[in-house]
C-alpha cells in the first residue's frame, strides 16, 4: 500500500495538476480590475482546470469550464461614488490617500461579505484546490481561503508593493523603493524625496498597523464571528503573482514566492471589424491611437484642453483613433475617428500605428511595450505618473501629467515623438525584452497554480522574516540593545576613571 501510495504521488508530481478546481473571488467591482482578473482565471481555464469565479461583472461567453457567482449591484454602488469624483480635477493628497484606501476597501469587502449571492455561496459544501484573490488592501477577504481549507493565491495588479511585500517578507527598502502613495517618485531618489519617501513609509506602517488592519479584522468578526485572528490569515500567502516585467518595470528584490506575471493579458491580435481594418490599412501617413483606458473617460475631459488637442490633430497627415465615450464630438477633424469602445491590443498589434497616446495605465504599459509602439503619457492618477516615468526613462515615451498639459507641450511632445526614430526603437528593444522568456505568462501562471497545489501550499517558500516581529525585522530590539551596552560600558569606564583620578589625588597632595 505505502509502494502504490509513493507511485501516486510520483505521478501527480510528474503529470502535473490535471483538471483542479480553483476559486477566484475579486471583490474591486471595477471594469478595468475585473478584465485582468478575469483573463487570469480564463487561462486557468483554458489550460483544463475547473474555475469558479466570484465577481461583480460576468463574461457573455465564458469557457465551459469556467462558473460565475455574480455579485449584482456592486458596480453600481462603486460608479455612484465615483461620478462624484472629476478625475481631471482631482489631485489627491499622499497623507490621505491611506485613510481613503482604509474606507474604501472596507467599504467595498463588506458590500461583498453581505451580499446575499456571496453569503449563499460561502454556504455552500463546495471544496476546492486554491484560492485566488486581487490584492487591494484585501485582507479580510483572503479568509475565504481558510474558509474553504485551500491554498491562498494573490494575484497583484502591480510590482511588488507596500500593499504585498509584508505578508511575503518582502524587503521594501524606502532608500530606493518607492511608497505606493508616492507615484511621482521612481527609484532614483534625490537625499529630499528620500526623507519624503521614508516618512510616508513610517506613516504608511503605522496607520496600517494600528487603525487599516485592525479594522479589517473587526469587519471578518461582525461576518464570520468563529474566524481565526486576521493576522493567522493573512499571512499564509503561498503564492503572490505580480503583473511586473523587467521591460517595464525597475528590478527589485523579490522572495521566491512572488512571481512575474507581467503581459499575461495580451493575447494573440484578433480581426479588427472591417471598418477600423480599412482605416488602419488606408493610412497612407500612419495611425495615432488616442485611449484614456477604462476608468478615465475622454468626454469629460475639460473643454479648453479637448480644443487644443483637436486642433493639433487637425494639423497632422496622421489618422488619429480616439477612444472617445459620446457618439459627437464638437470641432472633429476629418482625419479623427472616434468610437466608444475599441479593441485596444489589436489596434496596438497593426503595423500602421505609430504612436499610443494613454493615461499611463499599467496594462495599456504593458501593450505598448509588447506590440513595440512608442508612447505620449499623459497621466491621470493612481500609479499612472510613475508608469510614465518609467517608460520615460526607458526611452520609448514623453510624459506629462494631465494637469500639466498645455497647447504648447502637447504639440512639442507630440512631434518629437513623431520625429525622432529613437522612440520607435527604444519600444522595440523593450518589447524583445519581454517576449524573451522560457516560459510564455500563461504557462508561468499555470506551473506555479499548479505548483502550489501539489504541495498543499508552499511553506517551503516561506521566509525566516514572517516569524520575526517589525521591531525584530527592523533590528530595533538588537539596535536598542547595542545602544544599552555602549551605554552601560561608557558609565563604567567613566565611573572607573573617576574612581582612579580620586585615588591618585591625595598621593600627590602629600608628595
Amino acid at each position: 500500500m505505502k509502494f502504490l501510495g509513493f507511485v501516486g504521488v510520483l505521478l501527480v508530481l510528474l503529470n502535473g495538476v490535471k483538471g483542479a478546481k480553483l476559486l477566484g473571488v475579486f471583490h474591486m467591482p471595477s471594469p478595468s480590475h475585473y478584465m485582468s482578473c478575469s483573463a487570469l482565471m480564463k487561462i486557468l481555464a483554458e489550460k483544463g482546470h475547473d474555475v469558479t469565479v466570484v465577481a461583480a461583472f460576468t463574461d457573455k461567453n465564458p469557457p465551459k469550464n469556467y462558473h460565475q457567482i455574480h455579485l449584482d449591484g456592486l458596480h453600481e454602488l462603486l460608479e455612484e461614488g465615483a461620478a462624484k469624483m472629476n478625475w481631471f480635477e482631482t489631485t489627491p493628497n499622499p497623507v490621505v490617500m491611506p485613510v481613503f484606501f482604509n474606507f474604501m476597501s472596507n467599504n467595498l469587502i463588506e458590500n461583498t461579505f453581505n451580499h446575499t449571492t456571496f453569503k449563499k455561496f460561502m454556504n455552500t459544501k463546495q471544496t476546492f484546490d486554491a484560492v485566488i484573490i486581487e490584492e487591494f488592501q484585501a485582507e479580510a477577504i483572503k479568509y475565504v481561503a481558510h474558509h474553504f481549507n485551500a491554498p491562498l493565491i494573490v494575484y497583484s495588479a502591480l510590482d511588488a508593493n507596500d500593499w504585498t511585500n509584508p505578508f511575503q517578507g518582502n524587503p521594501d527598502t524606502p532608500s530606493y523603493h518607492p511608497s505606493i502613495y508616492l507615484s511621482h517618485l521612481t527609484n532614483h531618489m534625490s537625499f529630499m524625496e528620500r526623507v519624503q519617501n521614508t516618512l510616508m513609509y513610517a506613516y504608511s506602517k503605522i496607520f496600517f498597523n494600528l487603525i487599516a488592519f485592525p479594522a479589517q479584522n473587526k469587519l471578518l468578526h461582525k461576518y464570520y464571528p468563529d474566524a481565526p485572528d486576521l493576522k493567522d490569515i493573512a499571512y499564509n500567502v503561498s503564492l503572490v503573482l505580480l503583473n511586473s516585467d523587467p521591460s517595464v518595470h525597475e528590478p527589485v528584490p523579490k522572495v521566491p514566492s512572488m512571481i512575474d506575471i507581467g503581459g499575461f493579458h495580451i493575447k494573440k491580435p484578433k480581426p479588427l471589424p472591417e471598418d477600423l481594418q480599412k482605416v488602419l490599412d488606408d493610412a497612407k501617413h500612419g495611425v495615432i491611437y488616442f485611449s484614456l483606458g477604462s476608468n478615465i473617460k475622454s468626454k469629460d475631459m475639460p473643454k479648453h484642453k479637448r480644443d487644443f488637442i483637436l486642433k493639433k490633430f487637425s494639423t497632422m497627415n496622421q489618422v488619429i483613433i480616439w477612444k472617445f465615450e459620446d457618439p459627437e464630438l464638437p470641432g472633429k477633424p476629418r482625419n479623427v475617428v472616434i468610437r466608444k469602445w475599441l479593441p485596444q491590443n489589436d489596434i496596438l498589434a497593426h503595423k500602421n500605428v505609430k504612436l499610443f497616446i494613454s493615461h499611463g495605465g499599467l496594462f495599456s504599459t504593458m501593450e505598448s511595450v509588447y506590440h513595440g509602439k512608442p508612447v505620449m503619457a499623459i497621466s491621470v492618477f493612481a500609479e499612472q505618473k510613475l508608469n510614465g516615468k518609467r517608460a520615460e526613462a526607458n526611452g520609448l515615451a514623453r510624459h506629462v501629467p494631465f494637469k500639466e498639459l498645455t497647447e504648447e507641450n502637447f504639440s512639442e511632445l507630440l512631434d518629437d515623438l513623431m520625429s525622432n526614430p529613437k522612440y520607435r526603437e527604444n519600444a522595440q528593444k523593450r518589447s524583445q525584452i519581454m517576449r524573451d522568456k522560457p516560459l510564455d505568462p500563461a504557462d508561468t501562471i499555470n506551473y506555479w497554480v499548479e505548483y502550489v497545489i501539489r504541495y498543499h501550499g508552499t511553506p517551503h517558500l516561506r521566509v525566516a522574516a514572517l516569524d520575526l516581529e517589525w521591531y525584530q525585522y527592523l533590528l530595533i530590539d538588537v539596535v536598542l540593545f547595542i545602544l544599552a551596552v555602549a551605554a552601560i560600558i561608557i558609565v563604567s569606564l567613566k565611573f572607573l576613571i573617576k574612581r582612579l583620578i580620586k585615588r591618585k589625588a591625595p598621593k600627590e597632595k602629600k608628595n
